[in-house]
């Protein structure tokens, strides 16, 4: 009697290696995407400190401008003036706009 041998070890061979491909190709697409959702939300915590920050900054400018304008006031730069010993020369005096 002769013994029949068949070729099913490719057969299986094959399948073990695709399916490892298989799963070597998910456990990739779930690394990345864990690592790509990880980056958006370090992302979006940046994005909001800076815009928390921003407008912080854009408080503080107009706090600082209605300073200025009450520091420049004429009435006490003119007390200033008056205190130092100083008098306004109508000869001496040019007007500027604002913006020129």
């Amino acid at each position: 009697m002769a013994i029949r041998i068949t070729k099913t070890r490719k057969r299986i061979k094959l399948q073990a290696l695709g399916a490892l491909i298989f799963m070597c190709v998910l456990l990739a697409y779930l690394f990345t995407s864990v690592a790509l959702r990880s980056v958006n939300v370090s992302m979006s915590v940046q994005l909001q400190n800076k815009k928390n920050s921003l407008i912080q900054m854009e408080m503080d400018n107009k706090n600082l401008s209605k300073e200025i304008q009450g520091l420049s006031d004429y009435e006490r730069v003119m007390a200033i003036a008056k205190e130092a010993g100083l008098s306004l020369n109508n000869n001496n005096v040019i007007k500027f706009k604002s913006g020129e």
